[in-house]
């Protein structure tokens, strides 16, 4: 079933005559009677009865099957219009998968309001996970952008195009009562002993990584915890020392400080797409996450690919 085999059908049903059709639609008339034959061949049915050659008349199968044709043509209107709007930004959808982390830089939320006041007719679906989640989600498609950690879980997808965005320098959260909350900068010395609060290693490795590689030998005791809110509330109630990417640095107050490390660790944040799926609402929204991050001096236009 085609198209113009519809297209015919439906204006010629609504003329009831196949001359002034093929008029209307600017075909030669043999061109549209071979058509609605073809579809009639195809449905099985009848659709005009041609009984009276002065009058053209819809038979019951007829009758029944124009407004479904009517309603798919109306649909394939419908998609031709969404498509060239998408295409143009003025519609569309974008699904960003995001650290909670990344959530809280100021770069992030002003792209969000940028792209509603110059995209409104974008649609964006923020989702909220940690970088193992966020690699399973991109990988498989589930998401259009990621902006996560863990360069090396795309080692081998090419299709994959990855991208520093920032390096995160990471911080402290104690309790205000701690005696290392005297002072302004610690050092991996200054945790040996002390129970520390961490992401854990299989949901983020590369954070995980980075807290190792700074405390080195130091011996220390760990309790893992998934979500930052909740190692800060562990820190505060004295149950460990938890790191922390320096966004959620506003968030201590209270009974919870935060200081900064001597040689401070950092871990990178990428953004992290399909190469050949640059369509409209994604390229905006990368130029102005890139352009928010490199006003605010945080940007790495570093390009890794994986291999």
């Amino acid at each position: 079933m085609e198209f113009n085999q519809i297209r015919y059908f439906t204006e010629a049903a609504e003329k009831m005559h196949f001359a002034l059709a093929a008029e209307a639609l600017g075909v030669a008339q043999p061109s549209l009677s071979r058509g609605i034959q073809q579809l009639e061949k195809e449905l099985g049915v009848s659709l005009f009865d041609r009984s009276n050659k002065r009058r053209l008349r819809l038979t019951a199968g007829g009758r029944a099957f124009l407004p479904h044709a009517q309603a798919a043509l109306a649909q394939l209107a419908l998609g031709r219009r969404k498509a060239q709007n998408t295409a143009s930004g003025l519609a569309g959808h974008l699904s960003v998968g995001a650290l909670e982390s990344a959530m809280e830089r100021r770069e992030f939320l002003e792209t969000l309001a940028l792209m509603q006041t110059k995209h409104p007719g974008i649609t964006l679906e923020i989702i909220d996970d940690h970088s193992g989640g966020l690699a399973e989600k991109i990988t498989a498609g589930v998401i259009d952008l990621a902006v996560c950690r863990d360069d090396a879980a795309f080692s081998g997808h090419e299709e994959l195009s990855v991208k520093k965005l920032f390096e995160d320098e990471l911080i402290l959260a104690l309790p205000f009562r701690h005696p290392l909350a005297a002072k302004e900068k610690i050092t991996a010395a200054d945790l040996a002993g002390k129970k520390i609060i961490l992401a854990p290693q299989k949901t983020s490795p590369a954070f995980h990584a980075a807290v190792r590689t700074f405390l080195k030998n130091q011996p220390h005791r760990v309790e893992e915890c998934s979500h930052f809110y909740t190692a800060q509330r562990l820190a505060e109630a004295g149950l460990g020392i938890a790191f922390l990417p320096a966004s959620y640095e506003n968030q201590c107050s209270g009974r919870l400080v935060c200081r900064h490390l001597a040689e401070p660790p950092v871990s990178a944040v990428y953004t992290v797409c399909r190469e050949e799926e640059h369509f409209f609402a994604l390229t905006a929204f990368l130029e102005l996450l890139r352009s928010k991050f490199a006003q605010s001096g945080s940007s790495s236009g570093e390009q890794c690919t994986p291999k």
